[in-house]
C-alpha cells in the first residue's frame, strides 16, 4: 500500500510533493503505532484488573480428613506431602489414634510447621 502511494508520488517528479507526502505517511504511521500501543496497554491493564477480580472469587479447595483418609488421598491433596510422608501419617494415626487437633500432625516425623501452615486450609478432623 505504501509502495503504490510512493510510486505515484515519485511519478510526479516533484520533490516537494514527495517530501510532504512522505511526512504525511510517516506521521500517519506514527499515530497508528501509538494508538495501537495505547490499546495494547489498556488491554493489559484491563486483563490485570479482571485477573485480580477473579482471584478474589472463592474457589473450592480440596480438603482431606486426616482421621479417615488413605495415604493416597492425603498425598493427592496436601502440598509437599508425597506418598511416603502420607504413609507415615496413616501409620502414626493407626498407632496413636485419631488426631484431636491439626497441631498433632507436628508429632509425625517429617511434618513440620511449614508443611502444616501450607496445608492448614486443606485439613479437616
Amino acid at each position: 500500500m505504501f509502495m503504490t502511494i510512493i510510486s505515484k508520488i515519485k511519478s510526479n517528479h516533484s520533490k516537494q510533493r514527495f517530501s510532504k507526502a512522505f511526512q504525511s505517511i510517516v506521521s500517519s504511521s506514527l499515530i497508528v503505532f501509538l494508538s495501537f500501543g495505547a490499546m495494547v496497554f489498556s488491554g493489559n491493564t484491563l486483563f490485570a484488573a479482571e485477573k485480580a477480580t477473579s482471584s478474589q472469587q472463592q474457589i473450592p479447595v480440596l480438603t482431606v480428613n486426616i482421621n479417615q483418609a488413605t495415604a493416597e488421598e492425603i498425598s493427592d491433596v496436601l502440598t509437599g506431602v508425597g506418598i511416603k510422608k502420607a504413609k507415615v501419617i496413616v501409620a502414626y494415626r493407626e498407632k496413636e489414634g485419631a488426631f484431636s487437633s491439626l497441631e498433632d500432625l507436628l508429632q509425625v516425623k517429617g511434618i513440620g510447621p511449614a508443611t502444616l501452615k501450607k496445608n492448614r486450609h486443606k485439613l479437616k478432623l
